[in-house]
């Protein structure tokens, strides 16, 4: 183990299959590797699998998605007035198409990647400083970028399902434990919305950030778990904030 994490942290380039091959079996060596190598490609190699495996679930899920959206507006268009149900229909004729819905899914699913990884970085470079960690945010954004791989895969798995069930995932990652049948109605708990990405691609994901924060910061792995638990519970925080602001003005 000594020998293959040496060769893979002295400085030199390893092959793109290599480290994505090693970041399942030999995460830390990768991570070496990977902050060792300040090149672009590094960085855009694993953001472009995970945008690859966005891609794939919209367009797996997103026919099922429009099938329901517009079973949701016609009962909201029983209850209107018919002149303006024929307004909304003229509106809602662009919006409620398959490549403007997977068009826009994508444009948006991309900017919230990056958005997420660049706060992943930012996040866990500054904590790592504060806590006597040694590194550079080049580095930590390359290590934030692999580490999400494992959300990728989810992508790919939710894809899987869906195409071999014909349906959408009812009750994602734990949410069915506070699930009520009523999809409306779990979409405004926060519960439900926090337990929906609790899975065992974001725990990974979260295990890969521990290995990967240790290398990057240069900090023993008891810092690196604290550090990382802080920002999971940060990142959960965000992902159910909208929920808990507007969950009530959805209800009424």
């Amino acid at each position: 183990m000594t020998s293959t994490t040496q060769s893979f942290s002295n400085g030199q380039s390893r092959p793109l299959g290599q480290l994505f091959f090693g970041i399942i079996d030999r995460p830390a060596a990768t991570f070496q590797a990977v902050v060792a190598q300040p090149r672009w490609f590094i960085w855009a190699a694993p953001l472009l699998v995970l945008i690859l495996g966005l891609a794939v679930l919209l367009i797996v899920q997103t026919p099922h998605t429009l099938e329901l959206a517009r079973r949701q507006v016609e009962s909201q268009l029983a209850t209107m007035p018919e002149d303006q149900v024929e307004a909304a229909q003229a509106g809602m004729q662009m919006t409620m198409s398959l490549p403007f819905m997977l068009a826009t899914g994508l444009g948006f699913g991309t900017i919230a990647l990056v958005v997420a990884t660049l706060a992943q970085a930012t996040f866990l470079y500054f904590a790592a400083l504060v806590s006597g960690g040694e590194t550079n945010f080049g580095a930590m954004f390359r290590m934030s970028a692999w580490s999400r791989l494992p959300l990728a895969l989810g992508a790919l798995v939710q894809a899987g399902f869906i195409a071999f069930a014909g349906r959408l995932i009812q009750y994602p990652g734990l949410s069915f434990f506070v699930a009520s049948g009523d999809l409306l109605q779990d979409a405004r708990n926060p519960l439900f919305v926090l337990l929906s990405g609790l899975d065992l691609f974001w725990l990974w994901h979260l295990l890969l950030t521990v290995v990967g924060l240790a290398v990057a910061a240069r900090v023993g792995r008891g810092k690196s778990l604290a550090l990382t638990v802080l920002y999971a519970v940060l990142s959960l925080g965000i992902t159910v904030l909208p929920t808990l602001l507007f969950g009530g003005m959805m209800a009424r």
